[in-house]
């Protein structure tokens, strides 16, 4: 079974055949850098870790690109809010340093939040300020005039695809007669909500604007048309081309951008003549309970504080990895405490196992029905990333590998050695899957083997022993020592489980 994806462009199910395997090129719109990342934020970055992470699994050799968006209307918002009023001598200038410095400290927040889940920072991130001017000090294609956001602009104009206005440049959306194809509406469609606002020069109330014209204090760049900043959506496609080519495999984001964003990335790109991507993958968006998040509702939650609440970032993910990436989710302290207790429930295996593997080799072959989970798991993600079905595969080999413990520990009571090694070597290999597949979903990276010292591991058994003769002050005693030494000391009817203090 190959690798199956959605593509929002088709609106169908399709096998994934990247255009020169087995590179992949994939792109994702990131970060507007001018608040503290929320969850929302969390669930698309995490996302397309895991299809990233999938995709090398799968033995592809992958180039990951995420833009920032370091100038916007957002981000100059609150470069304001923040200087007050003042001076209107000093204004100008310190907009455009408080701009950058905005823009720095959120990104900053965004990489730590990101570090912090164990999401991998993509191959490349440009930034869409280094990106305006074809001698921009971080655009590397220079020599292609497309590099650069007015070098595409010009090429827009001079195909008659676009047109300056007053200072800005708009995309004549009529112009081009795929408009529409992704988020399936029809300019036809699009016009009947569509209006001019006060000082636009729009020469069709559809088009979009490439380039604007500068205002008063903020910041700007220099270009043929006058002073101004690009617009949104010709960021995207002049980032993405520049690093991956006129034509890439990926293009991915929020369902909330299929339309205008990518339906003018689409739109700008395929006037140049590029090809550009050929899938279109987008995440479902979050809600908290059953609200869009805002801070008007007073529903706005970061990242920093569910992971200051819950201490594991792999409950957080847990929760994403519940619902298929296409879906809604809804955020709740309910459903984050399901998602705790399942993750508990694994982690709770692999700290045994890491116990009782010591001085075990795991069997040279896989017991048949560890290979038919991981069968099972790669036809769940091989499903357009099946992740609930890839979770109950997980799920499926706790249950495996907790029946091995039981049978390991009926056989230590018989005194059955040779019966416990063989269970044991069960159990390591269940661990050892479990660590594996659960690698491909960024999961357990927290949850490191650890291996006890011959001397506490006499002291375990020694207490174990107390414990079954009933000198219950003296398991205590040595439950203080292994204490003393920082290890937490859990008893189940398995055995005790022993572990380093967080």
């Amino acid at each position: 079974m190959s690798l199956r994806l959605y593509n929002t462009l088709t609106r169908s199910l399709e096998p994934f055949e990247p255009l020169a395997p087995p590179k992949v090129g994939l792109y994702v719109c990131g970060p507007t850098v001018y608040d503290d990342p929320h969850i929302g934020h969390a669930r698309s970055a995490y996302i397309f870790d895991v299809l990233r992470r999938y995709l090398k699994h799968r033995g592809y050799d992958v180039t990951f690109v995420r833009n920032v968006t370091d100038v916007d209307d957002k981000i100059i918002e609150k470069a304001r809010q923040e200087l007050g009023t003042q001076d209107a001598g000093h204004r100008t200038q310190d907009l455009k340093a408080k701009c950058e410095e905005v823009a720095e400290r959120y990104l900053k927040s965004y990489h730590d939040v990101l570090g912090r889940l164990g999401i991998a920072a993509p191959d490349r991130e440009p930034k869409a300020t280094g990106h305006v001017l074809p001698d921009s000090k971080n655009v590397e294609a220079t020599k292609k005039i497309d590099a650069s956001m007015t070098g595409c602009i010009s090429q827009l104009i001079t195909k008659n695809m676009a047109y300056p206005a007053g200072g800005d440049v708009y995309f004549s959306v009529r112009r081009f007669a795929e408009y529409g194809k992704l988020s399936n509406r029809s300019p036809d469609d699009l016009k009947a909500g569509a209006r001019i606002e006060p000082g636009e020069h729009k020469e069709d109330p559809l088009d979009f604007a490439l380039w604007k014209a500068a205002k008063p204090d903020e910041p700007s760049w220099n270009s043929p048309w006058g002073p101004g900043r690009p617009g949104w959506h010709i960021e995207c496609s002049v980032m993405s081309t520049a690093y991956l080519g006129d034509a890439f495999d990926i293009h991915g984001g929020g369902v909330d951008l299929v339309f205008p964003h990518h339906e003018n990335e689409i739109a700008q790109a395929r006037a140049l003549g590029k090809p550009f991507a050929k899938y279109w993958i987008h995440n479902g968006l979050l809600t908290v309970n059953g609200e869009k998040m805002s801070k008007s509702l007073g529903n706005f939650i970061t990242v920093d504080a569910v992971l200051k609440e819950w201490n594991e970032p792999d409950v957080l993910k847990m929760f994403f990895l519940g619902t298929h990436y296409r879906n809604p989710i809804d955020y709740s302290v309910e459903n984050l405490r399901a998602s705790f207790e399942r993750l508990k429930n694994q982690v709770h295996f692999l700290r045994i196992a890491s116990l009782l593997e010591v001085g075990i080799e795991p069997p040279s072959k896989l017991p048949q029905e560890i290979l038919r989970l991981e069968h099972e798991f790669t036809e769940a993600m091989d499903t357009d990333l099946n992740t609930p079905g890839a979770l109950a595969v997980l799920d499926k080999l706790v249950k495996a590998g907790q029946r091995l413990i039981q049978d390991a520990a009926t056989a230590y009571e018989k005194g059955d050695e040779v019966q416990r090694n063989h269970r044991t070597g069960g159990i390591v290999s269940v661990s050892h899957t479990l660590r594996r597949l659960g690698e491909v979903l960024g999961l357990f990276g927290s949850v490191g083997a650890f291996k006890l010292s011959e001397e506490d591991r006499r002291l375990i058994d020694q207490r174990e022993a107390a414990r079954k003769r009933k000198e219950f002050q003296l398991s205590d005693q040595i439950r203080q020592k292994l204490s003393a030494k920082g290890y937490v000391v859990e008893d189940t009817p398995d055995g005790p489980i022993v572990y380093p203090k967080s």
